[in-house]
């Protein structure tokens, strides 16, 4: 007799995607998905950690760019102090570059893109009792860019003085010493494209600037 099997039908292969391990693969699917979620999330939180300018603005010198030009200018803005900090640090972040002056005097410059950190200064040796001028010259070869400036001061608090509205900007170079005419384009407060968060360098990420254009 013909060995008969079930009712004449043949049994399908059994799949290697049995429930157990399909099971296994969608929970590590899962779990990947979500790592990767917490691991954003915490990198997004940690840009915010390191961002340190407090209520400073993107500023600029015009929202008027026509066509790409080389566009150079000053951005000033005056503080009074009652007495000279012992501390002062200051953090600039100038898209493409930047030379930050104080009261007249060249405290240091380099050139940014978006993804670099803020430049530090040490700036209270250079502040004095009563009226101080920090004059910030920035430009760009497109005529397109952002400046974002901010200062701690002892005894004044974290982002005593920071960039907005209320500061100045010149085309003339003469501003460093005798202060801006004009208000400047506000772009708007980090995080703005293509800034993202500034942030202070990371304790194990290079701080080598490349130089600014020399004044």
């Amino acid at each position: 007799m013909p060995l008969e099997i079930g009712q004449g039908r043949e049994s399908p292969p059994s799949s290697p995607w049995s429930r157990p391990a399909f099971a296994w693969a969608f929970a590590l699917a899962v779990a990947i998905a979500a790592f990767a979620a917490i691991r954003a999330t915490l990198g997004a939180h940690a840009d915010r950690e390191y961002s340190r300018t407090g209520n400073a603005r993107w500023i600029w010198y015009s929202r008027d760019v026509r066509e790409p030009l080389t566009l150079s200018f000053v951005a000033t803005r005056d503080v009074v102090l009652g007495r000279r900090p012992t501390r002062a640090t200051a953090k600039v972040f100038g898209d493409r570059w930047h030379v930050l002056w104080v009261n007249g005097r060249r405290v240091g410059g380099a050139r940014q893109r978006p993804g670099d950190p803020l430049a530090l200064y040490e700036v209270a040796p250079f502040l004095s009792p009563g009226v101080n001028r920090i004059a910030i010259e920035s430009g760009s070869d497109t005529g397109i860019g952002g400046l974002l400036f901010s200062l701690d001061i002892s005894d004044w608090g974290r982002d005593a003085v920071v960039t907005d509205r209320r500061w100045r900007v010149d085309p003339d170079r003469r501003a460093i010493f005798s202060g801006g005419r004009y208000r400047p384009a506000v772009w708007g407060a980090p995080p703005m494209y293509p800034w993202r968060w500034p942030r202070v360098p990371r304790p194990d990420e290079r701080t080598a600037r490349s130089p600014a254009p020399r004044s």
